[in-house]
């Protein structure tokens, strides 16, 4: 299937809705698909002005005129005014961070280090915490895993394990872990949902795409911890 013909599925409103996701994230990014697109716009407009007119002559009573071919630089015209406002778009689209480069700012800035102050974590948690903080990350993971298996319900180390797995690119074990503390339901507030979303949004697999919507809508109805970042994302 060529470019034109998924631009008229797509105004048509044949695509699936998922499909239709990932076409108009397309159109942001691909300036070919872009060119497809107004292309396409350009040439349906013409003929429906085209047609129009037609019509407009035969209610007022006048003989129909011959349809007369369009010069090719008046369509140039019209064309290259449009792609002047598509690739115009494009290029402010270009300029605003992804989601994918909003998420890995997040763990650059946020994720780095870990609060030490919680004086009620166990020792071993707690020495977790500093192998983190000092990047070492597989030494960390293997204290936070062997605490889990005894303590499987602490969210807390549920939370430290996801975050390690996330700062190792380790996303379907961080993806595991957080979906442990999604189910949850006794925790004040909790930051699985977040976790996840962030999780998925940096392993980028195509089944990440409507995981990471229905995750980031959660945060942000049920004022989750991340909202904030949350409601900049699904800009």
């Amino acid at each position: 299937m060529n470019e034109l013909e998924q631009v008229d599925r797509f105004f048509q409103g044949e695509m699936p809705e998922t499909e239709r996701r990932k076409f108009a994230e397309a159109l942001k990014t691909d300036p070919e698909l872009a060119s497809a697109a107004a292309f396409y716009l350009q040439a349906r407009h013409v003929a429906r002005q085209e047609v129009l007119a037609e019509k407009r002559k035969q209610w007022e009573g006048q003989p129909p005129r011959p349809v007369v071919q369009r010069s090719w630089i008046g369509y140039a015209a019209g064309l290259a005014a449009v792609l002047l406002v598509v690739l115009g778009l494009w290029f402010w689209r270009m300029q605003e961070p992804s989601r994918r480069e909003l998420a890995d700012a997040y763990v650059s800035q946020e994720l780095q280090t870990l609060g030490t102050a919680m004086s009620s974590r166990s020792d071993t948690l707690q020495q977790g915490i500093g192998l983190y903080n000092q990047g070492k990350l597989p030494q960390a993971a293997q204290l936070f895993d062997a605490w889990l298996v005894q303590h499987a319900t602490d969210s807390d180390a549920q939370r430290l394990a996801g975050l390690t797995a996330l700062r190792q690119k380790h996303y379907d074990q961080a993806i595991e872990h957080f979906q442990h503390l999604s189910r949850r339901a006794d925790l004040y507030a909790n930051p699985g949902p977040f976790y996840e979303a962030l999780a998925r949004i940096q392993r980028n697999r195509p089944e990440d795409a409507e995981a990471v919507e229905s995750l980031l809508k959660r945060v942000v109805q049920e004022g989750l911890p991340g909202k904030a970042e949350a409601v900049e994302w699904m800009k």
